[in-house]
């Protein structure tokens, strides 16, 4: 048997107002606390977002791969249908080639 639903206008006060949460803004708080990610971390991770949004705009983006050979990370720039346009320099997009044994 179910319970008959109760009306709003019968619905039991709290005496509490209903909060309104920015679910990006609480997750961020979460995560820089002491032991957390750093703010700078989150300023590249936005820069990224933005840089694969610019990228996206021109019907591009950057497809990361393991080169079959040398097992070493590879990238591409490509189109949206997946076609290689070029290979991308790791330093181009990091800045510098990243340390490979901090992958480990």
């Amino acid at each position: 048997m179910h319970p008959e639903p109760v009306r709003a206008d019968e619905a039991p006060a709290t005496g509490e107002f209903a909060e309104v949460l920015d679910l990006a803004d609480a997750r961020k708080r979460r995560m820089t606390g002491p032991d957390r990610i750093p703010d700078e971390v989150w300023d590249d991770i936005t820069r990224a977002a933005q840089l694969a949004d610019d990228l996206s705009a021109h019907g591009h983006s950057v497809r990361f791969d393991t080169h079959r050979l040398t097992n070493r990370v590879v990238a591409s720039l490509v189109d949206n249908d997946g076609r290689t346009l070029r290979p991308v320099d790791l330093g181009e997009i990091f800045g510098s080639d990243p340390d490979p044994a901090s992958a480990a």
